[in-house]
């Protein structure tokens, strides 16, 4: 539905908006929820051309991650835990360390941290513990970072390196392979016209990475990126994070819903004995039957209206008892077979409808932390009579098996310092490492925790 309105808004005979997508039937004490649209669909998504540039789009309208951001502020679950996420690979965040190594077999057996030097001087000019979680903040969130590397003047060295908003970064491909050219990067995505509005920057191939850099050197350009990203099968241009399924699925659009349907329903005392959960797709096959065009939108809330006023009359007098609400269903192609999705649910109201969506944001929250990864006794017990209550040395050990997790992550976040490392004539054993957070027991530490020395490294 399209466009915030009031309880007091009544659009016709005794139906009213209580949220932005949720709309009571007064005549059939029923809430009608209209499920948001699926801003993660990537089928039938065709190359922007701007001027020279052909841009592969991320998501639906090349804006995606924006979509994702408008999203995550309606559930702060979401937002916690991919903070959670992110805060558990920084640990204790980058050091720049001189490794130790056995005289006999020349393992490393401990380190020591430098606080001078001209690889302690980069360290700081840059800034490296900012731009970790930066980095980190755009893998936890979108699954892609895109940082970049700026050379000195003499075109020998890597003079430093950037964060680079993901928000704003796009890939401009090639016309005929589709393969990655530049990375694009603008404020204006949707609204830029011109090649004045886009930042371009050549890109490391990930697998070649010193060879690229040699050869931008000679080339003499100024700055490069050097693509950061977590895998994701079947995604050409833009890996995914698994979590997203939970848009898909619907689990955020019932979670995030609740606290304004509680309210709405509490104040106004609303009695309640039906919720029908509605797909977009099911306006939108309506939209298309009557021939109205994604770009008319007061065509599209008028008949919108008309079909919520015909299912309020279906349910509600005395006059239409036994009429029913038809559940469309719809059949999707999944790979060699079908899947069925359901258009329209009906759930009925057995008990208080307060504690209803009090079990329904429990199981929600529940079932979102689990695709996010996150325990939710790690980031505070789930409201409701079924909260976590695990001991100390349970949780302890989930947090550990939690940051081995994220040693993927760590790690991809870490292979530009490898090569920043080989570039600028670092000692070899000179090393930007991050250290484990490893929490004792107070007979062991006073402070409860200790510094790890199985960092991961580069």
């Amino acid at each position: 539905m399209s466009g915030k309105r009031s309880f007091t808004e009544n659009i016709n005979d005794g139906c009213f908006w209580l949220s932005d997508n949720h709309c009571y039937l007064q005549d059939a004490q029923t809430v009608l929820a209209v499920q948001s649209s699926n801003d993660f669909e990537e089928k039938n998504l065709s190359n922007i051309t701007i001027d020279k540039y052909t841009v592969a789009p991320w998501g639906k309208d090349n804006s995606l991650p924006q979509r994702l951001l408008a999203k995550m502020d309606k559930a702060e679950i979401v937002g916690s835990n991919a903070n959670f996420n992110w805060q558990v690979a920084f640990g204790l965040g980058p050091k720049l360390v001189k490794l130790v190594r056995d005289h006999h077999n020349n393992r490393v057996v401990d380190y020591w941290e430098l606080d001078s030097g001209d690889e302690y001087d980069w360290f700081e000019q840059n800034d490296i513990p900012l731009f970790m979680m930066e980095t980190l903040t755009d893998l936890s969130y979108f699954a892609n970072a895109f940082p970049i590397m700026v050379f000195d003047k003499d075109f020998r060295k890597i003079q430093g390196i950037r964060h680079r908003e993901a928000t704003f970064s796009r890939w401009g491909v090639d016309d005929k392979t589709g393969e990655i050219r530049q990375m694009l990067y603008s404020s204006k995505w949707g609204t830029c016209k011109s090649v004045d509005d886009i930042t371009a920057y050549e890109v490391i191939d990930e697998y070649n990475a010193l060879a690229d850099v040699h050869f931008f050197m000679a080339k003499r350009e100024k700055s490069v990126c050097y693509p950061v990203y977590m895998p994701s099968p079947g995604r050409p241009y833009y890996s995914y994070p698994s979590w997203y399924s939970i848009f898909r699925s619907g689990w955020f659009d019932q979670i995030s819903s609740i606290p304004s349907l509680k309210r709405a329903i509490l104040k106004y005392k609303l009695g309640v004995k039906y919720i029908i959960y509605i797909s977009p797709r099911f306006f939108e096959s309506q939209e298309k039957l009557n021939g109205i065009a994604q770009d008319d939108t007061k065509a599209r809330i008028e008949l919108r209206n008309k079909l919520v006023k015909q299912i309020n009359d279906t349910l509600a007098g005395e006059d239409n008892a036994g009429k029913t609400i038809v559940a469309l269903k719809e059949m999707l192609p999944t790979g060699n077979s079908v899947s069925e999705e359901k258009m329209i649910t009906v759930e009925t109201i057995k008990n208080d409808i307060s504690s209803e969506y009090l079990d329904d944001y429990e199981t929600g929250a529940n079932v979102i932390s689990y695709a996010m990864g996150v325990h939710p006794s790690l980031i505070g017990a789930v409201p409701g009579k079924n909260s976590n209550s695990l001991s100390g040395s349970n949780i302890r050990e989930i947090f550990l098996m939690k940051q081995a997790l994220t040693f993927p992550m760590i790690d991809r976040a870490m292979r530009i310092f490898s090569v920043v490392r080989k570039i600028n004539n670092w000692d070899d054993n000179i090393r930007v490492v991050v250290p484990e957070y490893i929490f004792t027991t107070l007979d062991q530490n006073k402070s409860g925790k200790q510094e790890s020395t199985n960092a991961i490294s580069q």
